[in-house]
């Protein structure tokens, strides 16, 4: 590291690296809130599970926020499967790679032919959470890690807290029902692309993430 210094060496920030991360990167823990989003597919008719959002006051991918960061985590599509009333499994997605290309040295992110259920993307925003004791609210900032899934039609989730709200929109029409959910249009965006390798390869090994 010591000679990437002395060569003024100035690391890349590919797709899945947010602006905010990169300007603001030292944060005190209790300045943290983690969550979950999730992209659940119906695979046979190509379909999204899309749910109204209080927060965001607009349609968007099922996203829950928990204290217990632990048990979010073991179970990210936990409320994915509460708002739909169906089972929900994780669905495997082609894995990412950072690279850089040579000789503009400019970071880019490859879709590899190994998948992974882990998160395929993260988005950072800021939540703000209004508290009685005080008179302004608290701003933390939100990390979301991204899952993606495939809806069990033959495994009812047997919950009684289906979200009237949740509905299926076509994949090719979710963008537009996404419109003014800067995050959520991102992560369809990156979705897209994976899914799309994986039910459609290029040509090309190792495509790269636009």
């Amino acid at each position: 590291m010591d000679d990437l210094g002395a060569e003024d060496y100035e690391f890349g920030r590919t797709q899945n690296t947010t602006p905010f991360l990169y300007s603001n990167a030292f944060w005190a823990s209790p300045d943290f809130k983690v969550q979950t989003g999730v992209v659940v597919l119906d695979r046979k008719q190509e379909r999204v599970l899309l749910v109204h959002n209080e927060r965001l006051n607009m349609e968007t991918f099922p996203r829950e926020v928990s204290d217990d960061i632990n048990a979010l985590l073991c179970s990210p599509l936990r409320y994915a499967e509460s708002v739909c009333g169906y089972r929900c499994h994780r669905l495997a997605l082609p894995k990412l790679s950072k690279g850089y290309t040579e000789p503009d040295h400019k970071a880019i992110a490859r879709i590899t032919n190994e998948k992974t259920t882990e998160p395929f993307y993260m988005t950072f925003d800021t939540l703000f959470v209004d508290t009685p004791s005080e008179r302004w609210p608290q701003g933390y900032q939100l990390i979301t890690f991204w899952y993606a899934a495939c809806v069990d039609w033959d495994s009812s989730h047997g919950s009684s807290g289906v979200d009237p709200s949740a509905k299926w929109v076509p994949l090719s029409a979710a963008s537009t029902v996404l419109k003014g959910d800067e995050f959520g249009t991102m992560v369809l965006h990156v979705f897209e692309q994976l899914w799309n390798h994986l039910n459609k390869p290029t040509e090309h090994p190792n495509p790269i993430l636009v």
